[in-house]
């Protein structure tokens, strides 16, 4: 006996994977460095421009995934 509606399985493509685990990757990468980079607490140029980099490259990748998530569910 079910209660609710029947879960629906969605078939991912073996490059869907590839790229979604290149993207979670990238932005664990991303938000591992922001860590470092905080706990040091680097105070040069460089390491100021390495966060700044890192941080987008976070926000975009995050984006990507929810969007690609979101593109597969729909």
């Amino acid at each position: 006996m079910t209660t609710g509606p029947q879960a629906q399985q969605i078939d991912l493509d073996p490059a869907f994977k590839i790229v979604l685990l290149i993207v979670v990757g990238l932005v664990s990468v991303s938000l591992l460095i922001m860590v470092v980079l905080a706990i040091v607490g680097a105070h040069n140029p460089d390491a100021k421009n390495l966060f700044a980099l890192c941080s987008d490259t976070f926000k975009l990748g995050f984006g990507a995934i929810v969007g690609l998530l979101g593109g597969k569910k729909l």
